[in-house]
C-alpha cells in the first residue's frame, strides 16, 4: 500500500544547511522532479490494502546512491545513516530510521519489475540536461552517469544473446525443440553478482551446445555468429 503523507521536517533538518550548495546530490535534488518514480511504479503497489510501503521515490534514490558510489545494499544503508548529503537526497530527516538493507533487494525484485534502474537514472540525467546544470564539474559527473546507464552488465548481455538465439531457432524451425531449454534464468533474483554471472554463462554455453545438437547450425547463420 502506498502512503501519500506530507513530509514533516524536524529541527535536525537544519543540519542540511551544512551541505555545500554545489554538492552534486544537492544540485540534482533541486532541479530534478522525482515524482515520476512514484507514478512509474504505482501499479506495483496496492493503493488501499496491506501494510504501508516504503515510499518508492526514497527507495529508488537509495539505489541511485548505490549506483553512483558503487555500494552494496548494506553499505548504502550504513553510509546514508552517517552522510548528511545522502539523507538530504533521499528526503528524510537526520533522525529518521532507514529501511533494512533486505528491503532494497525486495524493492528491486517486486517493485521495479520491467522498469530498470538505468531508465530511472536516464530520466534523472535528461531533466538535468533540460535544466542546464551540465556545467563545470557536474557535466563530468552527469556525462559519466549517462555513459554508465547505457552499459550492459555481463548478465544482461548474456540474457540478450540467449533471447536472440532462441528467437532465431524458433524463426528457423517454427518451434523451439523440447531438447532445448528455453527457460532463461532471471539473474536479477540472484543477489551475488559473481554467482549471477556464472549462472548466465553456464546457461548460455549449455544453450549453444543444445542448439548445435538439435538444429542445423550451419544453416542458421545468425546463431552461428553468436
Amino acid at each position: 500500500m502506498l502512503r501519500n503523507e506530507p513530509k514533516q521536517f524536524s529541527m535536525y533538518s537544519m543540519l542540511y544547511n551544512r551541505i555545500p550548495e554545489k554538492h552534486i546530490l544537492k544540485t540534482i535534488n533541486k532541479v530534478v522532479n522525482f515524482n515520476f518514480i512514484n507514478g512509474l511504479l504505482e501499479d506495483s503497489y496496492c493503493k488501499y490494502y496491506g501494510r504501508p510501503a516504503k515510499e518508492p521515490e526514497m527507495m529508488a534514490k537509495l539505489l541511485i546512491i548505490q549506483y553512483l558510489y558503487n555500494l552494496s545494499d548494506e553499505q548504502v544503508i550504513e553510509e546514508t545513516a552517517v552522510n548528511l548529503a545522502y539523507m538530504y537526497f533521499i528526503g528524510i530527516n537526520p533522525d529518521d530510521d532507514l529501511p533494512d538493507p533486505s528491503l532494497l533487494s525486495k524493492f528491486r525484485r517486486q517493485r521495479l519489475g520491467e522498469t530498470t534502474l538505468d531508465e530511472i537514472i536516464k530520466e534523472m540525467v535528461r531533466q538535468c540536461v533540460e535544466q542546464g546544470i551540465i556545467k563545470g564539474h557536474i557535466s563530468i559527473d552527469a556525462t559519466h552517469t549517462h555513459a554508465n546507464t547505457i552499459k550492459k552488465v555481463p548478465e544482461r548481455i548474456m540474457k540478450h544473446l540467449a533471447k536472440k538465439i532462441l528467437s532465431k531457432i524458433e524463426k528457423e524451425n517454427g518451434i523451439i525443440p523440447e531438447a532445448i531449454n528455453a527457460d532463461i534464468p532471471d539473474y536479477k533474483l540472484i543477489e551475488d553478482h559473481n554467482k549471477a554471472k556464472a549462472v548466465m554463462k553456464n546457461y548460455l554455453l549449455q544453450l549453444i551446445k543444445e542448439a548445435r545438437e538439435n538444429i542445423d547450425i550451419e544453416n542458421t547463420l545468425e546463431i552461428k555468429k553468436h
